[in-house]
């Protein structure tokens, strides 16, 4: 999308400015980052406040992620219309207060809705930080800049198991996991309020995708619902569910195909390429999201470890996703993304093979390391690669559906994992070692099916702009939406 032109060249904004506006976005980016992932650790203790299991809060994260996967789909289109500045604001306002009404709740309906709502916050969060900051950057330091604020979000997502559990196991308790989001917010709201300058894109038109906005939360609402029921609900009812889930799924696909401004553009289908990549991505975090929610379970619930400890654990996952991170783009400049997402899923999917096969926490600890790797490219590489395909006008667009699919699909595919554990649960419903152990098979079908993907999809010679870096004056401008 064209950004509006600057009302002063950006250069003219001190060091010092856009260094304290890059720890604002920073600090926004890298909250949301920590509560995904220290919440995860934290849901067995808030299902012992609760006095429900720990399978019945599932919808604690998908709830949450629901949310968020819908709103990072409009978060650009938002910004372009009404102010990047002004968007974001409304986000960290958000992040904060809901942040407030989930430590204060008192059931664990309450404190699934208020996820729900943190989503809200939190989707508007992740793209538009990096646009405020984007806009008061001049291009010969870009890359910098957006490198230092990938490295403060690869930071959230590899200390929030350990502040998770730290804050989990403490005299103060998991509700402060969202409690110490409050002054944060403040901060960032008043650094991003006086520092950052307000941006558009003048050339914005048409209305919002508010009718494809309805009907995917409809169709995924009614999905995750009918999938997260079977085992409690009649045939009849969670059937029922099901069907409306899958009609509103139907009735989506056929209006995105038609509307001028889709939420996802599907006609980028016609693709190959980016089908394939897209494809590939969708299943590949699908892993990643189902390994840290079984392997939740299965540390506290199956092994007995404490919060901390298992937050611990999971640096073997985050520490080894920010060291892959930081030299994916070294290797793809060399190779293309098509090896690096063929490495992932094969890396995934041995993980989850092996344990199958064996979970003993030695062993388990080297499967997350190697699983690491696989995420972290398998989340990245197929955006990068899917993009490169797409024509420069097409590039806002096609970024913003190919993330909103990996991130709803991987939710999804949550459910069934929970549901299936439930299932399996046996009579006093606190025996969840045989559905993980059937969730990480889930997780080796997932992984092969990505490959698949890759395989029978992608051509097997791409575009000369995939398998080699873009030229500047050819490379797609960064996404400021």
């Amino acid at each position: 999308m064209t950004n509006e032109p600057l009302p002063s060249d950006p250069i003219s904004i001190s060091t010092g400015q856009r260094i304290a506006i890059l720890i604002a976005a920073g600090m926004a980016q890298f909250l949301v980052c920590v509560d995904y992932w220290s919440v995860a650790i934290a849901m067995p203790a808030m299902a012992e406040d609760f006095g429900v299991r720990t399978i019945d809060l599932q919808w604690v994260i998908t709830g949450y992620v629901l949310t968020f996967s819908v709103v990072l789909g409009i978060a650009g289109p938002l910004g372009d219309r009404y102010g990047r500045k002004k968007i974001l604001l409304i986000g960290i306002a958000i992040f904060g207060l809901v942040s407030l009404w989930v430590g204060a709740a008192q059931s664990a309906n309450s404190v699934i809705a208020a996820r729900v709502a943190l989503g809200i916050g939190g989707g508007l969060l992740l793209p538009l930080a990096a646009s405020v900051l984007a806009n008061c950057t001049p291009s010969d330091q870009m890359p910098r800049f957006m490198a230092l604020l990938t490295a403060v979000t690869a930071l959230g997502a590899s200390t929030g198991p350990v502040l998770g559990g730290i804050l989990t196991d403490s005299f103060l308790g998991w509700r402060w996991i969202f409690y110490v989001n409050i002054p944060f917010s403040l901060l960032a709201f008043f650094m991003v309020m006086f520092l950052a300058r307000e941006s558009r894109d003048p050339q914005a038109h048409g209305r919002l995708d508010a009718l494809g906005i309805l009907l995917v939360i409809g169709s995924l609402s009614l999905l995750s619902l009918g999938f997260d029921r079977i085992p409690h609900w009649t045939v009849a009812a969670w059937s029922s569910s099901l069907l409306g889930g899958f009609l509103f799924l139907g009735l989506f696909i056929i209006w995105e195909l038609k509307v001028q401004n889709p939420i996802i553009d599907l006609r980028l289908i016609s693709n190959r390429a980016f089908t394939g990549y897209t494809l590939a991505g969708l299943f590949s975090n699908s892993c990643w999201c189902i390994l840290i929610f079984t392997t939740t379970l299965l540390l506290q619930k199956v092994s007995n470890l404490d919060a901390l400890d298992t937050g611990l654990y999971f640096l073997f996952l985050s520490g080894s996703v920010v060291v892959s991170s930081t030299i994916a783009a070294k290797i793809s400049d060399r190779t293309g993304s098509k090896p690096l997402v063929v490495i992932a899923l094969a890396l995934q999917g041995g993980a989850f093979l092996a344990l199958w096969f064996d979970h003993q926490l030695a062993f388990l600890a080297a499967c997350l390391a190697v699983s690491g790797i696989g995420c972290a490219w398998g989340w990245s590489m197929p955006q990068a690669g899917a993009i490169l395909t797409l024509p420069r006008e097409r590039v806002g667009l096609a970024s913003g559906s190919i993330l909103t699919v990996m991130v709803m699909v991987a939710n999804l595919f949550v459910v069934i994992s929970a549901t299936i554990i439930d299932a399996m649960s046996g009579a006093n419903g606190d025996d969840y070692a045989s559905g993980i152990q059937v969730s990480y098979l889930i997780g080796v079908g997932l992984a092969v099916a990505g490959l698949l993907a890759v395989v029978l999809i992608l051509p097997s010679r791409l575009s000369t702009e995939e398998e080699h870096p873009l030229e500047p004056d050819r490379a797609p401008a960064p996404r400021q939406d």
